[in-house]
């Protein structure tokens, strides 16, 4: 049988030749419905693109490039108003990397901004690193143009990452309630639509029954999510918790974020609970700055942000070096338990 030619798999996903010669080649300008069309269609043919260095006007070794020697962290979605010591971790790890390479590496929130600024731009940037959920078109476009790298698990799902093992996050969480002895457990979110914290939470309800645990999302109604104060959004939550009769409440709680543990443990006081003793927390990042004013100060999940900055850079420099290397590469870090101190 005659073996696939890229021509076939233009024609099996409805794109052009010249569209399925960018995907492979790793080349910018392709559409996410685009490359996943074709990378169906070459999962059906069973078609295998020849090496780098077989194809035409490749050459085996890397293209060389003029450096800028210039690298910016982007924040966006309020990561670094939100969670500014956890970025700020990442910042240290991913400047330091770069030191390595005589590269710098600048900071940016576009929070405030609705187009991305005129000197993120190739001409000025070798590469970017992104934090965030969703990339917006305009971003998204700048990204396609200059070698990029995800810090965080996101929407589209498309480009290089370095992200924290959120499976085991939730894995981890389960294991440390069910070895303090918790029965009844439950996870508590305020944020719906971060995917990061989605999957934490499924992977520790999920970890929990396999533990013979009794374990529940307790979820906001859609009235609920659209309270604008994170605050209020904490209260509805504790609120349904401390409804339940007391021999069907959790006494275990997993929340995916410190902040939402501090806010959770204010919550807890003002209707007379008391954190470690009517519920035991564990939550994730290891956020000192929302930590350290809690008592019993509640157990944590290490991302690793530090390494997670180093090992972006270096990924993002190997793209640097290779901005037409052919697939997309994603490292997950493995979380550590922190544990709660009293």
């Amino acid at each position: 049988m005659k073996a696939p030619t890229m021509t076939d798999v233009a024609r099996c996903a409805g794109v052009s030749h010249a569209t399925v010669s960018r995907i492979i080649n790793g080349r910018p300008g392709v559409s996410s419905r685009a490359e996943e069309a074709v990378r169906k269609a070459m999962a059906e043919l069973q078609y295998l693109a020849p090496p780098s260095e077989q194809r035409p006007g490749r050459s085996a070794k890397p293209r060389k490039t003029r450096l800028r020697h210039h690298v910016a962290l982007l924040t966006f979605d309020g990561a670094l108003t939100d969670h500014s010591a956890f970025v700020a971790s990442i910042y240290e790890g991913a400047r330091r990397a770069a030191r390595a390479h005589d590269f710098v590496v600048s900071l940016l929130s576009l929070d405030d901004f609705d187009t991305v600024p005129s000197w993120i731009h190739p001409d000025n940037l070798d590469g970017l690193l992104l934090h965030g959920l969703r990339s917006r078109d305009h971003l998204a476009r700048t990204a396609a143009e200059i070698p990029s790298l995800w810090l965080t698990t996101h929407e589209d799902g498309t480009g290089d990452s370095v992200l924290p093992g959120n499976d085991a996050v939730g894995r981890i969480a389960a294991k440390f309630l069910k070895e303090r002895g918790h029965q009844n457990v439950a996870a508590l979110c305020i944020e719906s639509d971060n995917p990061s914290y989605s999957v934490r939470l499924d992977s520790f309800v999920q970890s929990a029954r396999k533990e013979k645990m009794k374990a529940a999302s307790i979820a906001l109604t859609k009235r609920e999510q659209n309270l604008p104060e994170a605050a209020d959004r904490m209260r509805c939550l504790i609120q349904k918790l401390a409804g339940l009769k007391k021999k069907d409440r959790p006494t275990g709680l997993f929340l995916p974020s410190d902040f939402m543990t501090a806010l959770a443990h204010a919550e807890c006081r003002r209707l007379n609970l008391r954190p470690g003793i009517d519920f035991e927390f564990v939550s994730c990042d290891n956020e000192t700055a929302y930590l350290d004013g809690l008592y019993p100060r509640p157990a944590t999940i290490d991302l690793g942000t530090e390494a997670r900055g180093k090992l972006a850079f270096e990924m993002l420099f190997s793209r640097i070096q290779d901005p037409a290397r052919d697939r997309k590469s994603t490292l997950l870090l493995d979380p550590v338990l922190v544990p709660s101190r009293d």
